[in-house]
This record gives C-alpha cells, sequence and structure tokens, in this order.
C-alpha cells in the first residue's frame, strides 16, 4: 500500500510539474488537451530540428491542426484573429506559396493522376508554411509565450545536434553533417540556429542563470560545428547579422560592442589556427573572381555557371516552371552553351555544373523557385521573405520590451534566409520549410496586438 500511494505520489508530482510547463507557454488558457498539445508543439517542435527525421514537421502539423481546431471552436468571427493589417499580411505571405504553387501545377496541365506525386512533393513545403499561417492565428489569440519558451529548447536542440553532427559525406574529407541533411545546408541551419540563439540572448534575456549558460554553451557549440560543416553559405550571414543585432540593440552599446568584439577575435584566432577553415572563408573571394576572368571549373564558382544555365532556361520558360529538376535534362543539353558561356570556357569543363543542375538543383532559392513553380512561385518566395522583413521593421518603430526583441529577432530571421538563399535552396527542404514557417509565425504572434481570450470550455 504504501509503494503504490508513493507511485500516485510521484505521478502527481509530475502531471503537476506538467501542467505548470503548458500554462508556463499558454499561461491564459486552461490545461485542457488541445492547449496542452499547443504548449508541446511550441515547445518541442524545435528540439530536434537537424537530427530526428519528421520531428519537426509533424510537430508543425500538430500545431497546425490544434490550431485550426481551437479557431473553429471560438467560433468568433474570422476577422477577429487579425487584429491589425501586419498579421494579415504575416499570414498572406505563410499562405500564399501553396496557392502560387497549385496555380503552376493548373497551368502546366499537370493536374492528373500520373503526376500525383510530383504535385504532392511540389505542395508538401507550401503547405507546412500554411499550417504555419493557421498556428499565427491561434497563438496570437491565447498569448503563447514564445520568447520564453523556444530559446530553452532551441539551446537544449543545438546541443543535441552536436552528438549527431559526426557524419562524413564521401568524397568531402575533414566536413561534417548530420544524417538528415547534406553538409552545405546543414553548415547554413546550424549557423542559423547560434545567430538565433544569440538574438535571443541579448534581445530577450533570460531570467535563470541556467538557461543563460545553457544558451551561451549552445552558441559556442554551434560556432564549432558551424567551422566544421564547412559551409561558406552560413558563413556569409554571419557579418551582416551581427551588424543588424548591433544596430537593434538598445541597452549600453559598450555591451552588445564587447560581444561582437569577443566573436570577432573567436573567429579570428580560428583562422589563425585552423588552416582549412582559412582557405575555405578566403575561397569565396578567390574562386568567384577566378569565374569571371574565364575559369569554370574554380570549386564553388561553379555555381555562377548553374545559375547562369538556370537562368537561360528561365527566359525559356518565364511562366509556367519546369515542375521538377528532372525535367531539366532536355532543354539543359538541348540549349547552346554560348547561351551561359564566358570567355575561356569549354564545353567540358562546363559539363559538370550542367549535370549538377539536372541531378542536385540550382544553388539558388530565387532561381529554384522561379525555375520549377515559374513567375508564381517566384512570386511568393519574394513574399514570403520581404513582407515578413518589412512587417518586423515597422513593428521595430516605437515598440518595447517582447515587442521589440520579437521583431528584431525576426528581423535577423528573415535576412538569414534572404543571404542563405544566394548560394542555396533552403526552402527545397520541407523541414527547413516547416522551421522557418513556425519561427515567422511564433515571432509575428509576440508582435501582433492582443485580443482578449476568454477562456472556452
Amino acid at each position: 500500500m504504501r509503494a503504490n500511494s508513493g507511485n500516485l505520489l510521484r505521478v502527481e508530482q509530475l502531471r503537476g510539474y506538467f501542467m505548470r510547463i503548458v500554462r508556463f507557454v499558454v499561461p491564459q488558457a486552461s490545461p485542457t488537451w488541445d492547449t496542452t498539445l499547443l504548449a508541446m508543439a511550441v515547445a518541442l517542435l524545435p528540439l530536434f530540428y537537424l537530427t530526428l527525421k519528421n520531428w519537426t514537421e509533424a510537430w508543425l502539423v500538430v500545431l497546425g491542426v490544434v490550431s485550426a481546431y481551437g479557431i473553429l471552436k471560438s467560433r468568433l468571427p474570422l476577422r477577429a484573429f487579425f487584429p491589425d493589417p501586419a498579421t494579415a499580411w504575416m499570414f498572406i505571405a505563410l499562405a500564399f506559396p501553396v496557392v502560387a504553387v497549385f496555380t503552376s501545377i493548373l497551368i502546366r496541365g499537370d493536374f492528373h493522376l500520373s503526376l500525383w506525386k510530383q504535385n504532392l512533393d511540389l505542395l508538401n513545403g507550401p503547405g507546412r508554411l500554411f499550417l504555419a499561417g493557421v498556428a499565427l492565428l491561434w497563438m496570437n489569440y491565447r498569448k503563447v509565450r514564445f520568447l520564453d519558451a523556444v530559446p530553452v529548447t532551441l539551446a537544449a536542440g543545438i546541443i543535441v545536434t552536436f552528438f549527431f553532427a559526426t557524419v562524413q559525406q564521401p568524397g568531402v574529407p575533414d566536413r561534417y553533417t548530420t544524417s538528415l541533411l547534406d553538409l552545405c545546408t546543414f553548415g547554413q541551419q546550424i549557423c542559423l540556429l547560434g545567430l538565433l540563439q544569440f538574438y535571443f540572448l541579448i534581445f530577450h534575456p533570460p531570467r535563470s542563470r541556467v538557461v543563460w549558460a545553457l544558451s551561451i554553451v549552445a552558441i559556442l557549440l554551434a560556432a564549432k560545428m558551424g567551422i566544421a560543416a564547412g559551409g561558406r553559405g552560413g558563413w556569409i550571414a554571419v557579418p551582416p547579422l551581427l551588424l543588424i543585432a548591433a544596430l537593434l540593440y538598445k541597452g549600453h552599446k559598450a555591451k552588445i560592442l564587447g560581444l561582437l568584439l569577443v566573436a570577432l577575435l573567436a573567429i579570428g584566432g580560428a583562422l589563425a589556427m585552423n588552416q582549412k577553415f582559412r582557405d575555405r572563408l578566403t575561397s569565396i573571394y578567390s574562386e568567384t573572381t577566378a569565374w569571371f576572368a574565364g575559369d569554370a571549373t574554380a570549386g564553388g564558382s561553379g555555381r555562377l555557371t548553374i545559375m547562369a544555365i538556370s537562368w537561360e532556361l528561365i527566359k525559356d520558360n518565364p511562366l509556367k516552371g519546369y515542375a521538377s529538376k528532372h525535367n531539366l535534362w532536355g532543354p539543359v543539353y538541348q540549349m547552346e552553351p554560348s547561351r551561359y558561356s564566358r570567355e575561356g570556357f569549354t564545353y567540358g569543363s562546363t559539363e559538370y555544373h550542367r549535370y549538377t543542375l539536372c541531378d542536385t538543383g540550382e544553388h539558388n532559392q530565387y532561381l529554384h523557385e522561379w525555375l520549377i513553380n515559374g513567375l508564381f512561385g517566384f512570386s511568393a518566395q519574394i513574399l514570403l521573405l520581404f513582407a515578413p522583413l518589412f512587417v518586423f521593421i515597422k513593428r521595430l518603430q516605437g515598440s518595447e520590451g517582447d515587442a521589440y526583441a520579437a521583431a528584431a529577432i525576426g528581423t535577423g530571421l528573415v535576412v538569414a534566409f534572404m543571404v542563405f538563399g544566394l548560394t542555396q535552396g533552403p526552402f527545397s527542404y520541407k523541414v527547413i520549410a516547416s522551421f522557418y514557417g513556425f519561427m515567422i509565425a511564433g515571432l509575428a504572434s509576440c508582435c501582433a496586438p492582443r485580443m482578449g481570450t476568454p477562456e472556452a470550455g
């Protein structure tokens, strides 16, 4: 009997602790099954972002479905969930990609059963962004404490990722990733997570010393993994985001400048001590200048050849798009090489890049959307990036506290993806589209005017 009583007591203690977590994330709602799922999705979605397959996407589906249920259950008029025009623009930016891609499918005449898998793949990422748009409306209504919940699990997720970032891709010595993403994409995303953790730390400092320590450890590990991945596409986002942080920081400038000085000294030390890091970093300049000088084989600069071929393909088919990279083989190899070659290029020197474009992709998010989904897809991509950026910048004006912090972090997030899109296509991965949509929705809900939330039954 005593043993059973002790077990029951422990169960009740655990239940009480769990309910406190739910109330911490969703403070102005009773802990029903739907608010519990809402809190769990918000808190746990970033945890295994780069390590556990389908974790992020699955929790976004839960978040979107629970949010849709809550909106319908509330029986409020739809306009009640759009307290200001900025919220409406945020929702449109997240919802329009699925409309745009569907429109492209209809224009191409691809809407038939034989192409159901191709169409489903095209709609997958945009569909998750739409779910994030629905979540934005419900998180704002429920006054979710996004800025308090996410930094803790994000830091824990970075630390977890450190133990999984040991996968070495064949033929690429001394560059590491996880089993979930290729090394270039992993390098971008781990840099992003480290920068986000830095933004959370300076714009919304935690009250707990434990969370402070956890955040600092996470930032250091993200930096280490970013260097080990060798992803130059992630490194180029670091300077602009550090500059934005310095410009937007409202506290004592000496504090942020001191942090930036430490970061610069750390980077300088890594450059001095790590020859491979130094060579990779300086090659951003040397390989690019080599391409303009007529060398089509200078390592990563070959992406410029891929982009040049992609642009010629876009000009041949600007409205409809090609639907899949596998549909590019014929158009690419039938194209006259003089259309994309520079002086000094030969047909043989550009063969690798023709093959890479058809087999792997464009290495540019903007060209990818236009090439695959046509003008509608490209327009949706621009809206997905620029509408949130303009809204976050607008909300910086005259705001304080959490609203200012969310707008500053959101500005950094969008700028990072804008930079990433220059050398990679991160939204091609549904896990990255899910994470971007989740972060945009959560940060936008922190900025938006809050409505009253009478308890639903």
